[in-house]
């Protein structure tokens, strides 16, 4: 084991959050999906440090490539660095969306609740452990890519 992987290996011990990607830490590769249908590809792999992780990128993304590098002897791995290393991390394209539009497709603005919002916990005489609602509230870990090879999404 490389001190590098060993090092983020620490890093991510006990720290489910802790991601570090780039084209040198895509391990080996576990599982392929692919769904022409919905025109995407997911790859499971392991990053070198131990991670698992995922990748859902276009299918005709990764077909282009494919085109231009048959000779490959492991296409997935090799797309998938070639992919972290020309792509950088964007937000989600959703996320600079921040118009709420009404039921008459109107335009509200952000400020304005529902009619019948209090701004409260439904069921406030429940105790909550909050620090367990907090861990239960927090999605898996998602990156948004793009660049020249397209967009993608890595999970852990």
């Amino acid at each position: 084991m490389k001190i590098k992987d060993y090092y983020l290996n620490l890093l991510s011990e006990g720290k489910e959050d802790f991601f570090h990607i780039d084209s040198n830490s895509i391990g080996e590769i576990d599982d392929v999906n692919i769904s022409r249908e919905f025109n995407f590809i997911k790859i499971d792999f392991t990053t070198t440090y131990g991670k698992p992780s995922s990748i859902v990128i276009n299918h005709d993304d990764f077909l282009k490539w494919y085109s231009q590098n048959k000779e490959s002897k492991n296409p997935f791995k090799d797309y998938t660095s070639a992919f972290v290393e020309a792509s950088k991390e964007s937000e989600p394209f959703l996320s600079t969306m921040n118009e709420i539009v009404d039921d008459n497709g109107n335009i509200m603005a952000s400020t304005d609740l529902p009619n019948n919002s209090t701004n409260t916990m439904v069921g406030s005489k429940l105790k909550w452990d909050l620090e367990k609602v907090y861990k239960h509230s927090i999605p898996k870990g998602i990156r948004f890519y793009s660049g020249g090879m397209g967009l993608g999404i890595i999970t852990w």
